[in-house]
């Protein structure tokens, strides 16, 4: 039998063949063997303070490990937490373009990856992320969520509706306060841009919601001035002023004007003593001096200061009386002091207060920017509401 010589080529190459591959898994499982190794310290330089050198122990094991997509989101979280979005951004993406990631992974992928753009303000990849991840069942109903705070936040506001009402049908919550702010956002910017058409055609669907907030009749009130209906207005600041007298202090100056234009100026003033009676806030009171000066005459409304003061003493009273005595004597030097440090004093309180989370405004507001909640602040001024308690 004929022996083929060139048989014993493969005899080194089968060899080589075998011990590459055995030192391959050898090295396999010394970097398997690493990853509890590298985890421990990783989390024992982050119980110790040092959470940048952590990060850098999680990712030599992700790199060790690429199995590992639990702790690769959690390393994500860690740097969004540190305000490094753009690793954090980097992390996710890489996550979230495996292909040999399932489904349900890639999904949880994307949402973290959505957050870090949310976090780091990028608000157009941020929508473009959870529009993507609302089309996962699973996630469906927190990726609109997540939508609506980032077109309230950007002020789309018919965007806002139609994702509100999206939530109010597939999952059964009550949008409609919400709603109601959303239509009153776009007629306050249609008024603004002296749209008038666009105005009236939203005041319809805003009446739906007209139980929702006081806003409603506030805004239908304005696109009735805006069109010259004074006697429409004035219907629908009366019913603020009855339904929801602590939101008085927003329309009485306005009704007052509307009734005295009307030829009603002796109905405007005895609306407002009685508001003023009822409130004594410092905007009720500051809205009723001025128009009875403006009627009746500065030493008029000095003497209704006066009584205001006696009847409710406070230093909003007192600062209003004196301002009343400023424009009648405005030469007197010491009366210019006072009057001066009363209205610096009334500055610094001033302010409201959401009922919520405590964030504080130097002029009124329908939306907290502190928590996002709408109807959350008090129309009553700090220093109104002390005095009310």
């Amino acid at each position: 039998m004929e022996f083929d010589y060139w048989y014993l080529i493969f005899v080194p190459v089968l060899f080589f063949a075998g011990w590459w591959c055995r030192g391959w898994d050898q090295r396999q499982r010394g970097e398997a063997a690493k990853v509890p190794e590298v985890c421990s310290r990783g989390l024992a330089l982050l119980l110790d303070g040092a959470p940048d050198k952590a990060i850098d122990a999680f990712i030599e094991v992700v790199r060790v490990d690429p199995e590992l997509t639990e702790l690769e989101r959690v390393l994500g979280n860690l740097l969004r937490s540190r305000g490094e979005f753009e690793r954090a951004v980097r992390l996710h993406r890489h996550l979230y373009n495996r292909a040999d990631l399932p489904d349900e992974e890639r999904a949880l992928a994307l949402k973290e990856l959505a957050r870090d753009f949310l976090c780091a303000g990028f608000f157009d990849r941020a929508e473009a992320a959870y529009r993507k991840l609302a089309s996962v069942p699973s996630e469906h109903l927190h990726a609109l969520r997540e939508l609506l705070k980032i077109y309230v936040t950007e002020h789309e506001w018919a965007a806002a509706t139609e994702t509100a009402r999206l939530l109010e049908t597939q999952a059964g919550e009550n949008h409609a306060e919400e709603i109601a702010h959303f239509y009153c956002e776009r007629i306050d910017l249609a008024l603004k841009h002296k749209n008038l058409e666009e105005a009236r055609l939203l005041v319809t669907p805003l009446l739906r919601y007209q139980d929702a907030t006081p806003r409603v009749d506030i805004t239908v009130a304005k696109v009735a001035m805006a069109e010259g209906s004074a006697s429409e207005a004035i219907r629908y600041w009366k019913d603020v002023v009855e339904k929801h007298p602590d939101y008085a202090p927003l329309v009485i100056g306005h009704l007052a004007d509307a009734l005295s234009a009307e030829g009603d100026q002796a109905g405007a003033l005895a609306l407002l003593l009685e508001v003023t009676e009822k409130l004594g806030t410092a905007d009720v009171m500051e809205a009723t001096l001025t128009r009875i000066a403006a009627w009746q005459g500065v030493s008029s409304a000095e003497k209704i200061a006066r009584r205001f003061l006696e009847e409710h003493p406070s230093l909003s009273a007192f600062n209003a009386m004196m301002q009343m005595k400023l424009k009648g004597n405005p030469d007197d030097e010491m009366t210019k002091m006072i009057a001066g440090l009363l209205e610096q004093n009334a500055r610094r309180w001033s302010r409201y207060q959401c009922r919520k989370c405590g964030f504080l405004a130097s002029s009124f507001s329908w939306h907290c920017l502190g928590c996002g909640a709408w109807d959350s602040f008090s129309p009553r001024r700090i220093e109104d509401k002390k005095r009310a308690v």
